[in-house]
């Protein structure tokens, strides 16, 4: 399975369009601290001074996603390379956007998006 690579320079619209390229029934979402959306015009850089309310250096310049990585694993990555809370969400059967709880945090991204899909969820469409 080929490596999904994110800088900051990345814009956030175009990170979630390589993403779900690769994990279609799946999607990372990045919220402020107040609990508000990050623009989707913005870079991975923009949101992080954004979310943190002032400029620090990121720890990593990019990072490499693959399918046998982790949920949970991929949100603490990310984390500590852009300094941003992401969470993976799907959307339901029924069309209502949800985060993972804690079990799905153990799955990989690949084995998460398949069973989704099993399950009936939809297509993530940004």
């Amino acid at each position: 399975m080929a490596e999904i690579k994110i800088s900051g320079r990345m814009k956030v619209k175009t990170f979630q369009a390589d993403f779900i390229e690769k994990f279609p029934y799946i999607v990372p979402t990045m919220r402020m601290s107040d609990g508000s959306g990050i623009s989707n015009d913005i870079t991975l850089a923009a949101a992080r001074v954004k979310a943190r309310g002032e400029y620090e250096p990121s720890g990593e310049e990019e990072l490499s996603v693959n399918g046998n990585l982790t949920v949970g694993s991929f949100e603490k990555r990310f984390k500590e390379a852009f300094g941003i809370d992401c969470e993976i969400c799907y959307e339901s059967p029924g069309g209502r956007l949800t985060k993972t709880n804690e079990a799905q945090n153990g799955e990989t991204l690949a084995s998460l998006n398949a069973e989704l899909q099993s399950k009936g969820c939809q297509k993530i469409v940004l």
